[in-house]
């Protein structure tokens, strides 16, 4: 079973899937599969205040950036994936992916996370929606529009959606 989680940037929807993966675990092993690569200061807050959320709560963490399939050892768990939209940009910006046209990166991202799904007994996957405005760079763009595409992928897939 998936749960998609969708919602804008801070709007508390990794405090909703934690809450929910606690819930659907019962008890069992849950796994918290981190995808932020911390570029900066920024970078690296983010990734701390996620840790002090999920403190105490019994998550293993899985540091997984790339290649959600490589994960050993998570079958029949519950796994709250944080985030989607982190795999659309690791993707984008992984050597070798310049000549790859954003369907093509979605496509990979999307069965990143199908795979996943299939192997987890449950699985609440974190993603962001964003509005296109003006001013955004072409690289931006580029990756509200894959993150978009994914999201309508895994939108058909999922068992339950929560919007945030």
């Amino acid at each position: 079973m998936m749960i998609l989680v969708v919602g804008r940037p801070n709007s508390g929807k990794s405090k909703l899937a934690e809450d929910m993966a606690l819930e659907l675990s019962g008890g069992r092993r849950k796994i918290y599969i981190a995808t932020m690569i911390p570029f900066g200061e920024e970078g690296k807050r983010r990734i701390e205040k996620h840790r002090r959320l999920r403190e105490g709560k019994g998550f293993e963490t899985v540091e997984c950036p790339l290649n959600l399939g490589s994960i050993r050892g998570i079958e029949g768990t519950v796994c709250l994936l944080e985030c989607v939209s982190n795999l659309v940009g690791n993707e984008m910006h992984k050597e070798g992916r310049e000549g790859y046209s954003p369907e093509e990166i979605a496509d990979l991202v999307f069965e990143e996370v199908e795979i996943l799904s299939s192997r987890v007994s449950e699985l609440v996957a974190v993603t962001n929606e964003f509005e296109l405005e003006d001013g955004f760079d072409e690289d931006t763009r580029k990756y509200i529009k894959i993150t978009d595409l994914v999201n309508r992928k895994l939108l058909v897939i999922a068992d339950r959606i929560a919007e945030v």
